[in-house]
Order: C-alpha cells, then sequence, then structure tokens
C-alpha cells in the first residue's frame, strides 16, 4: 500500500508570491472585462453592486478607455 502524500509545511510556502499573482489575475479578468464594456459586480459591506467599466479602469490608474493617463 502506498503511504499518503505530505502537504509540504508552511514555511515552504510563499504566501506573499500567491497574492501577488492572485492580485495580478484579478486586474487581469477586470481590465479584460472593462475593454469589452462589461460591468462586473462585486460584494461591498453584504451588498452586491455592480462596477462599471470607467470605475474598473479609474481603480488601476487609467482614463476612461482604458489608456494610461498622460502625465
Amino acid at each position: 500500500m502506498a503511504e499518503p502524500a505530505t502537504l509540504p509545511t508552511a514555511n515552504l510556502i510563499d504566501h506573499a508570491a500567491i497574492d501577488r499573482l492572485h492580485y495580478l489575475a484579478t486586474k487581469d479578468a477586470l481590465l479584460e472585462h472593462a475593454r469589452m464594456g462589461r460591468s462586473v459586480c462585486e460584494s461591498r459591506d453584504g451588498q452586491v453592486v455592480w462596477i462599471a467599466p470607467a470605475e474598473i479602469f479609474a481603480r488601476y490608474g487609467l482614463d476612461e478607455n482604458g489608456r494610461p493617463k498622460p502625465g
């Protein structure tokens, strides 16, 4: 009978790297939706709210068309 696999110990997991990758994946997904003109929903204070593409762009420092702001 094979021995059960063991999980790596907590000190071998780079939690900061996982957090960065999660942030980047979320950013990419939100910007993709915004570029297609789609709103997305999120939870704020227990309520579901819709976020317009312009607000998504503003969240990441872009203009209302998704381009970097001059300056």
